[in-house]
C-alpha cells in the first residue's frame, strides 16, 4: 500500500517471540467506521482469554486498520486494501511472529459488518489463503444501491469508491465472485473447509439491503454442511455492538476449534 498500517495483536498466555512451537492465527476485519480496536469494543479480548484459559487451542489474532475501503482493492480510490491483507499483512505476520507459515488451514479470516463481507469476499477471491472464514452480520449490496455522482445520493460514497460500477462492481461483489466459482450443474461456491455466517433477526440490513437476505438464504440452501443464517443472542439482535459482544464468546471458541 506504500503506507504504514497500524494493527493490534492478541497473543495467548505464555507467548514469546522466540517460542519454539508456532501458532495458527486469525485476521479480524472491522466494520465501516471502525478501526483496529473494534474487536476489543466487541468483547473480543475477554472472549478470547476465556476460550484459551478453558483449554481451547491457542492462536494469535491480528486486527488491522482498514478505514472504510470494504477490504478490497478500490475500483475508484485505487487503495489496495485487499492486497494489504492477503499479501502485505500475511507476509509481515509470517516473517515477524511465531506462527505456522504457508499453511492455509492454520489461518482464518473473520469480521463484522463490512468486515463480515470482507472476510467472505477475500476468502472467495483467494481460495488458497485460508481454510476458515467466519462472517458476522455481513452487508451485501447490489449495483442499484451504490452511490454514484449522479444517482443514489443518500447512499454512502465509500461504496462507490471501493466497488465502482459495472464490471468493476462484479469483480468485487461477493455474490458475483460466488457465481463465477460455481461449476457447471452446481450452485455451490464456497471453497472453505470451515465456514459460518450469522446475522441477528432484527438486523436492519436484512430489509435495507435486500441482497443481504437473499444472498444469505442462497448460501444456506446451497451449503447445508455449514451453519448459515439467523442466529440471535440476548435481547438486542440488531446491527449493533451489543449483538456482536453477545456472540463473541462463541466466535472465539469456534475459531479455536477449527485449528485443532
Amino acid at each position: 500500500m506504500k503506507k504504514k498500517v497500524e494493527f493490534n495483536v492478541i497473543v495467548p498466555p505464555g507467548y514469546m517471540p522466540d517460542t519454539v512451537t508456532p501458532y495458527p492465527y486469525a485476521i479480524f476485519l472491522h466494520g465501516r467506521g471502525g478501526d483496529r480496536d473494534s474487536l476489543l469494543y466487541a468483547g473480543g479480548l475477554e472472549a478470547y482469554d476465556q476460550t484459551i484459559r478453558s483449554g481451547g487451542r491457542p492462536f494469535l489474532i491480528f486486527a488491522p486498520n482498514g478505514q472504510s475501503h470494504y477490504w478490497m482493492n478500490g475500483a475508484i480510490s485505487k487503495v489496495k486494501m485487499a492486497d494489504m491483507v492477503t499479501k502485505d499483512l500475511v507476509e509481515h505476520i509470517e516473517t515477524h511472529f511465531q506462527v505456522i507459515k504457508n499453511e492455509p488451514c492454520d489461518r482464518a479470516l473473520f469480521g463484522i459488518s463490512m468486515g463480515g463481507n470482507g472476510a467472505l469476499q477475500l476468502g472467495l477471491s483467494n481460495p488458497n489463503l485460508v481454510c476458515t472464514v467466519f462472517s458476522m452480520s455481513p452487508v451485501f449490496r447490489t449495483p442499484s444501491e451504490i452511490w454514484t455522482p449522479t444517482t443514489n445520493q443518500n447512499q454512502p460514497k465509500e461504496d462507490y469508491y471501493s466497488y465502482g460500477v459495472g464490471k468493476d462492481f462484479e469483480a468485487r461483489s461477493a455474490r458475483h465472485i460466488c457465481d463465477k466459482l460455481k461449476k457447471p450443474g452446481s450452485e455451490r461456491c464456497l471453497p472453505f473447509k470451515n465456514f459460518q455466517l450469522e446475522i441477528g433477526s432484527a438486523d436492519s440490513f436484512l430489509k435495507d439491503t435486500p441482497d443481504t437476505k437473499a444472498f444469505i438464504e442462497e448460501l444456506k440452501k446451497n451449503h447445508p454442511e455449514f451453519e448459515i443464517g439467523i442466529k440471535d443472542c440476548g435481547k438486542d439482535n440488531t446491527h449493533a455492538n451489543s449483538y456482536w459482544s453477545c456472540r463473541m464468546p462463541y466466535v472465539m471458541k469456534w475459531l479455536s476449534e477449527q485449528f485443532k
